[in-house]
């Protein structure tokens, strides 16, 4: 049996599960091949399945958009008599470790765990179930699923750094011009938003959140940085730490890259109750670029009902705070849940509105994806749905619900590829602006004049669809269908000059 392993994840997502566990199994000497299923076909990957001969076949599933390719690869291979284990890791499937092996017969196993945790010694029994089935934290079927319990929670400072030798990955990066790099400070989060998969998965397994040391983490960035890598994109659910031990860990981290002579610009992710002007000043100066930040809603129920433990208020504070610092924030309205009225909808577009100046990127509007694990799949319990892998649901409203489905259609892949253009340009400018190369100070103003002028264009539009399905027939489907077409090209690539 060969030591070659796949290990099969969408790679322009920038996130780290699988270089990770590449990483881990690298230090265990496993020919580890990343192969990224953004650019890489199923038949090409079954073709290299077939001439590799791998022991081990890992999907790496980080949310739901790819589990049905997934779990049809997994058939494709057998079919092709590839005879290779087949395991799923990620937060999903470990949460629903039994719905999965139930679904796809290809399947060997599950893991249930921190995939790093478990990896090696599944790929150095995977030839053999009786000594594979014993290992903590995998699931498999005995002849129905069982699930082992997790082995103990990792120390992230044991870890290697994450692998970033991917031949095959061709995902572009979010700036043309300097290397970047996906890296992250910690693991979980120590709150707990109702429908927040990454967070359900962690307190599962009793660890809510761990830090890597200062110095640890440092170490990474420095070898990175001495490689070229200027832009660091982290990407923890919860970047800074509980009130207390922030500005410790933080004068620490910028006291670790000073002492090294590293300057690097960033972006991380954040809550609205954690942007204070001075703190958040300290860390534009060390490089903070851009935050995600999660704002999810500007009608205090629906915060409520999610468990964010904001408001409104902190909400549009924190929005107008970054834009006064000059750090650009990009967040989505999570317009459609499964108790959306029109009411709900017309408060989020007013809040909207009402923050449009201090919005330097585009407005995204989202469903509420319910996954299975979560506190809000255990109050709706709707079963997870084998066609997009999480709980389906309508809006009682009928009218609410035609909203949510013309979203999907008017801010479609056209408006998609204006807000990545549009970040693209931020990205282009502030990297310009930190690391002193030719910028000019109007651009900035430039993009955000773009930003605002398309935010007000598109809350227009939102403004028409709401009163067309108040006062018209919502039924006839041809005029439905007619409004569509309008208010899409209303929001199609606008004149960039």
């Amino acid at each position: 049996m060969t030591r070659t392993i796949f290990l099969i994840e969408d790679l322009s997502q920038q996130h780290l599960q699988a270089q990770s566990v590449a990483a881990v199994l690298r230090q265990a000497d496993f020919r580890t091949c990343l192969l990224d299923s953004a650019e890489t076909d199923p038949n090409t990957i079954v073709a290299l399945a077939i001439q590799g001969q791998p022991r081990l076949i890992i999907f790496s599933i980080l949310f739901a958009d790819h589990v049905s390719e997934y779990l049809g690869l997994g058939h494709a291979l057998r079919n092709a008599g590839v005879h290779a284990h087949l395991t799923l890791i990620g937060a999903l499937p470990a949460l629903a470790s039994a719905t999965f092996l139930a679904a796809c017969p290809a399947l060997d196993s599950v893991v249930g765990s921190e995939p790093e945790a478990t990896i090696a010694q599944l790929a150095y029994t995977c030839h053999d179930s009786a000594q594979w089935q014993r290992i903590p934290g995998i699931a498999y079927r005995s002849p129905t699923p069982h699930a082992n319990p997790p082995p103990p929670p990792i120390h992230l400072d044991d870890l290697p750094f994450a692998l970033r030798d991917s031949p095959i990955s061709n995902s572009q990066p979010p700036t043309s011009h300097l290397q970047f790099a996906t890296i992250a400070a910690s693991r979980g989060c120590y709150h707990e938003c109702a429908f927040c998969l990454p967070c359900a998965f962690y307190r599962a397994l009793g660890t809510r959140y761990r830090l890597r040391s200062i110095f640890h983490l440092v170490d990474e960035i420095q070898v990175l940085s001495q490689q070229g890598t200027r832009l660091f994109l982290f990407d923890d659910e919860q970047f800074l730490p509980p009130r207390g031990a922030r500005e410790k860990r933080i004068a620490e981290f910028a006291d670790a890259l000073r002492q090294r002579d590293l300057q690097i610009a960033f972006t991380c992710k954040c809550r609205a109750d954690e942007v204070d002007e001075a703190f958040f000043r300290q860390l534009h100066d060390l490089g903070l670029l851009r935050v995600y930040i999660g704002i999810e809603s500007g009608h205090q129920p629906t915060l409520d009902w999610m468990r964010k433990k904001t408001t409104v208020q902190q909400n549009a504070d924190a929005l107008k705070t970054l834009d006064q610092l000059g750090i650009v924030a990009n967040f989505r309205t999570l317009l459609f849940h499964p108790w959306s009225t029109l009411e709900t909808i017309r408060t989020e577009i007013d809040f909207l509105e009402n923050v449009t100046p201090h919005g330097p990127t585009l407005f995204s509007f989202r469903d509420v994806e319910i996954f299975a694990g979560t506190p809000l799949a255990e109050q709706t319990r709707n079963p997870i749905s084998r066609r997009n892998w999480v709980s389906e649901y309508t809006i009682a409203d009928p009218r609410a619900e035609l909203l949510r489905r013309l979203n999907r259609i008017v801010y479609g892949s056209s408006y998609t590829k204006t807000q990545d253009a549009l970040d693209q340009a931020w990205f282009d400018v502030l990297l310009s602006k930190r690391f002193g190369m030719q910028s000019d100070a109007s651009e900035l103003d430039r993009l955000k004049g773009i930003a605002i002028n398309l935010n007000r264009i598109t809350l227009g539009v939102w403004r028409e669809m709401l009163e067309f399905v108040e006062r018209e027939d919502i039924y006839d489907a041809a005029g439905v269908h007619l409004r569509a077409g309008e208010w899409a090209r209303k929001t199609e690539s606008p004149q960039w000059a």
